[in-house]
This record gives structure tokens, sequence and C-alpha cells, in this order.
């Protein structure tokens, strides 16, 4: 009878130890991932990060964030030569496409001013 406790108290210890293991792991894994906030800090100091970062830096996270660059044969009459900017980016579940020519996207252009009392 004590070797059957004995075993099931084995049993639960490593039950135990099993939970710890995982609760770390879930831990470590919030805590890398990307939240809603976390992105919108980044975007609202993104220039004053781009200007410190190393040029190997710059690269990657382009490279991370943009899927495609299409780009016209020749120059456009108004000076424009990107088609269209298809980014990647991992808090977005569909793709997302970027049309510089109006193709299919509605542009909206908003200038906003705080009035002081």
């Amino acid at each position: 009878m004590q070797d059957r406790l004995d075993k099931m108290y084995d049993n639960i210890d490593d039950m135990e130890k099993s939970i710890a293991v995982c609760r770390d792991r879930k831990k470590a894994i919030e805590a890398e991932k990307l939240t809603g906030d976390n992105v919108y800090k980044v975007l609202i100091y993104f220039d004053k990060l781009y200007v410190v970062m190393e040029e190997e830096d710059k690269r990657d996270l382009l490279s991370a964030l943009i899927d495609e660059i299409q780009v016209y044969e020749e120059e456009q009459a108004n000076g424009q030569w990107l088609k269209s900017i298809g980014f990647k980016l991992p808090i977005i579940d569909s793709k997302m496409d970027l049309s510089l020519d109006k193709d299919s996207h509605v542009e909206c252009v908003v200038g906003m001013q705080r009035k002081h009392r």
C-alpha cells in the first residue's frame, strides 16, 4: 500500500513539474507575441527608431515588412515609378496590398488640428 502511495506522489510531482514547464513556456510565448499596443508604439516612434538602426537591421526590417514591390518599366508622366507595394505584416490575417495607381483602393486624406482655448 505504501509503495502505491509513493508512486502516486511521484506522479503528482512529475505532473506539477510538467505544468510549471508549460506555464514558463506560455509566458515566454506571450512575451514575444506582437500586441496591438506594441505595434502602435513602434509605429509612432518609427522615424526615430529607423534613424538609429544599423544598415543591415534596416534591410532586415524592410524585408520582414515588404512582400513585393511592383515597378513600372518606364517612368510615368507624373514621375511615378512604383505600381504597388505588398506588405507582409504578422498582425494582419489577410494579405495587405497598397496600390499607388488608385486601382481598387479608396484613398482619403484628413487634416487634423488641435484648437487651443
